[in-house]
């Protein structure tokens, strides 16, 4: 059967490599422009990070709690761990976490964050195209708005698939082009990742269908839209009603959250 054309949206060049985006999240690692009056490395920095992450990404408590009751004890590994945020909610509810990042800044980070609530994880510095680990060692692997900035996302995802257990679930993230903040994006030349001046060396946003055939190696894959607005979207997040906000955002939002079963 002839492959599908997956049609994505980038701001990437030929000269864009893995170098400059390894370049591009060190210096911008996930959460740490939006802490403020904190120290860095200590258990109130990370406290307001989540405070943060969880407020506008208001499913993610119900979504990690979910995963850990269906795989209790389980071996998870994130891709992309950033601070740390999400990892240590895993490792709070009893999984035994792994945490992989293409930057040395992003796991420096998760470590101080274990560390500062006393909770063990393994953490490596890899690709997420190329993972340090044999077959089916995970029962889930979690990203989040991670493997849209990897130059080769197809590879990533097949990375995932497999890492992953027989039975294993992979839980994943990715920008959705029919959105409304896709949209805003676009009109307002503004980069999903980064600013103007310092864009995000790659960046795409996909469609269902694009997912479908993307994710077509696993047994089945269920398909969630959420999130109307980004974080840096105050203003239109202050005046809009929240149960409107909710609403929209599984219609139009900007998230694709994919769990695909081994």
């Amino acid at each position: 059967m002839q492959k599908k054309e997956i049609r994505k949206i980038t701001t990437e060049t030929k000269q864009n490599t893995k170098d400059d985006v390894k370049a591009f999240w060190n210096r911008n690692v996930c959460l740490t422009k939006f802490i403020k009056g904190e120290k860095k490395g200590t258990k109130e920095y990370f406290q307001e990070g989540e405070k943060i992450r969880y407020k506008y990404h208001y499913y993610l408590q119900h979504l990690f709690d979910k995963i850990a009751q269906e795989y209790p004890n389980g071996k998870l590994l994130e891709i992309g761990c950033g601070i740390g945020t999400d990892l240590r909610e895993f490792a709070r509810r009893g999984m035994q976490v792994t945490g992989v990042d293409l930057t040395e800044n992003a796991i420096n980070y998760t470590k101080q964050h274990l560390e500062a609530f006393n909770l063990k994880g393994k953490l490596i510095v890899s690709d997420a195209e190329k993972l340090p680990f044999k077959d089916n060692t995970f029962d889930v692997v979690y990203s989040f708005g991670v493997l849209h900035h990897t130059p080769n996302t197809q590879k990533a995802i097949n990375e995932v698939h497999r890492v992953l257990k027989s039975s294993g679930k992979a839980v994943i993230m990715l920008y959705h082009k029919i959105s409304l903040n896709y949209a805003a994006h676009r009109i307002l030349d503004v980069p999903f990742d980064g600013s103007r001046k310092d864009r995000c060396p790659v960046e795409r946003a996909y469609t269902k269908e694009d997912i479908r055939t993307m994710f077509e190696r696993y047994n089945s894959v269920d398909i969630k839209i959420d999130y109307l607005f980004g974080t840096g979207w105050k203003f239109a997040n202050a005046i809009m009603p929240k149960f409107l906000h909710r609403a929209l955002g599984k219609k139009i939002g900007w998230h694709i959250v994919i769990e695909g079963k081994k």
